[in-house]
């Protein structure tokens, strides 16, 4: 939370935000202090400010107590700018490595309401150092004077060993009163995969939602990417609670009421709402039939040779044919994009025709549809039936698992599998749902040890590497890398620090086999998607820069403009690159899985075949190169120079 400085702020460094360091190693507050506001970065706050702080550490070990990992929002989080709600666990991540072994700084952003808050008890950045005797709650609480209060306390038997639901149900009926609608606090908690943190390395961490304290329903939002989980587990914090009776929530002036307009109701997302909101084209889960009837959609280990292979678990065949499944469209606090498809089963009686009756009449729910995990725990595993597919990845979310890395894990283990020779994961194959439920689970509870560490730790150690998904350790996210030559230039998750992803289906002027096309898009456009990591707002809200400016201006009545948003952000992405190198990358860490290239056994299919290794060579050189010139022209040559 940002705090005026003056009475009547005219610049960003008029405002000030608290950041307080606890040593949960003994209980305390080890520094706390307002501190001014030195640029936009710094205004702006999430990864602005979160790679400033990881520079001031030396990190070999994403698990040691002296590693920090650093909790904080946007400067929009928690104010009346629609998606305003997003929360940011940073720190050095266990899965990306250089090939050296060194941990690289990262981040994962999470929705709901556990952001707005954390916010509204006053903190700016929180940066927790040591590691807990036990199991502990964490809790982050408003006061009567503005200063944010963190103590730590014993976890009772209900936050250990336990899954994500019941924890977060626990937490709801101590600190809440659902009957009378009363929710002053919301929690992030990880799961039975974060308690096994030296064998798991890509647990995430659970959020809470306003919709799922009311329900009682596992309705969560997850910081899912780069093992944030993990290393919150390696502190032995079960769970932080964000306690605040009092909402502070900036409601800016008029221009507000358009903006926010425009993002819930406009044109710029309506392919994030559902067919029955505003006339939208149905949320991420679109995205299966999208890449499908291409031939470009993730089968069997990113492996795809045809189209529409995944048609019985699209969005639209689940939606349409499934007399036995009802579809709701729910949103984040706030939200009226509603980008989340959740699926129930039908009520006894059928479903209802009418789609306003039927999400009002309906069974128990299933699970929720967004592309990434539904289309990784289905069509990527050979797993082509519905129900299957939904609880498959509703189980990575009660285990506490990265969705996406998990699932890209099983993939491998089943395509390794297939090969002939030696058997992993007792001899898993693609299609084997209830054998893909049972690796998930060994692995959360530590009985996988080596699979739980992610492709690239994984084929180090059995063999593999050439079709181990991954780009410096992090698991390719739902989009195929023979698509994306920008996979390796993410500085977090792949899809959502660099949006190269999708160019090859949907830029029409795209040209894949001109090495300079993707060069201008990795180092011109690529990395701007990251800006909602620094504001607070979510990427589907799909805001652009002048329209984040003029929400700034709204709320804080400073000047502001699109121009210095991206500035600032791509500010923050060569630091972040520059904190790459300080790591010691190299220019062979930026690099892609060997199959994925033209003659080899994923680069050619028939939906597409245009990667060679001399196209990527060249792309790589060149922006690795435009990268290192910007990290000197921009001041943050010091990072790379301490690397040696």
């Amino acid at each position: 939370m940002l705090k005026n400085r003056v009475e009547h702020p005219e610049e960003v460094t008029d405002f000030a935000y608290t950041r307080m360091v606890f040593d949960v190693s003994q209980g305390t507050v080890a520094s706390c202090r307002d501190v001014q506001v030195q640029d936009d970065m710094d205004f702006l706050g999430g990864i602005g400010r979160t790679f400033k702080v990881a520079a001031e550490y030396d990190v070999t070990d994403p698990f040691a107590p002296a590693s920090p990992l650093t909790i904080n929002t946007g400067c929009l989080t928690g104010t009346a700018f629609m998606t305003g709600l997003r929360a940011y666990f940073a720190g050095y991540s266990p899965l990306k490595r250089t090939l050296a072994g060194a941990p690289m700084p990262a981040w994962s952003a999470m929705s709901g309401s556990f952001g707005r808050k954390f916010s509204a008890t006053g903190m700016g950045d929180l940066i927790l150092t040591g590691a807990a005797p036990e199991p502990s709650i964490l809790v982050v609480a408003q006061s009567s004077d503005g200063a944010p209060q963190v103590s730590i306390e014993k976890a009772p038997p209900e936050l250990v060993g336990t899954r994500t639901p019941e924890r977060i149900r626990y937490l709801n009926e101590r600190y809440n009163d659902r009957e009378k609608r009363s929710f002053p606090a919301h929690f992030a908690v990880i799961g039975p995969a974060a308690e096994h943190w030296e064998t798991v390395w890509y647990a995430c961490i659970v959020g809470s939602t306003q919709e799922g304290l009311m329900t009682g329903e596992d309705k969560y939002r997850y910081a899912g990417r780069l093992g944030m989980g993990s290393v919150l587990g390696s502190k032995n914090i079960a769970a932080i609670v964000a306690l605040a009776p009092k909402d502070v929530y900036l409601k800016g002036d008029d221009r507000l009421k358009a903006i926010n307009r425009e993002i819930g109701r406009g044109d710029q997302t309506r392919g994030f709402r559902n067919p029955t909101n505003n006339d939208g084209l149905g949320g991420t889960g679109k995205n299966t039939r999208l890449l499908d009837n291409v031939g470009v959609v993730p089968f069997r280990n990113f492996e795809p040779h045809g189209e529409n292979l995944a048609t019985p678990v699209h969005l639209e065949t689940m939606r349409d044919e499934h007399p036995d499944l009802v579809v709701v469209d729910k949103g984040c606090f706030g939200c009226q994009i509603a980008c989340h498809q959740d699926f129930y089963e039908a009520p006894e009686e059928g479903r209802d025709p009418d789609p306003k009756k039927a999400r009002r009449n309906h069974g128990k729910y299933l699970g929720r549809y967004e592309y990434e995990g539904m289309e990784l725990s289905g069509p990527n595993l050979g797993v082509l039936d519905p129900h299957e597919n939904l609880a498959l990845a509703r189980l990575d979310d009660d285990l506490g698992l990265d969705t996406i890395s998990a699932n890209v894990v099983v993939g491998f283990a089943m395509d390794y599998n297939s090969r002939g020779g030696d058997q992993v994961a007792g001899g898993l194959q693609f299609g084997d749902a209830d054998g893909a439920a049972r690796l998930k689970e060994d692995i959360a509870y530590g009985r996988e040890p080596l699979l739980g560490k992610g492709v690239k730790a994984i084929s180090e150690q059995i063999g593999g590497a050439p079709f181990a998904l991954h780009s410096k350790g992090v698991e390719h996210s739902a989009y195929l890398g023979q698509t994306n030559p920008g996979y390796p230039f993410a500085v977090a998750g792949g899809h959502m620090s660099m949006r190269t992803f999708l160019l090859y289906v949907t830029d029409p002027k795209c040209e894949p086999e001109s090495a300079q096309y993707w060069i201008d898009q990795i180092t011109q456009q690529g990395w701007s998607c990251i800006t909602k990591d620094l504001y607070g707002g979510c990427l589907f809200a799909l805001s652009p820069p002048a329209q984040v400016a003029e929400g700034i201006e709204s709320v804080f009545g400073i000047p502001f403009t699109g121009e210095r948003l991206l500035e600032a952000t791509y500010r923050a992405y060569i630091m972040g690159f520059a904190l790459e190198r300080k790591q010691g990358t190299e220019l062979a860490d930026y690099e892609m899985p060997e199959e994925l290239y033209t003659g080899e056994r994923k680069g050619d299919l028939p939906g597409v075949h245009f990667l060679s290794r001399e196209l990527y060579g060249q792309i790589r050189d060149s922006v690795f190169e435009h990268f290192n010139r910007d990290v000197e022209r921009l001041g943050y040559g010091h990072l790379v120079g301490e690397a040696s």
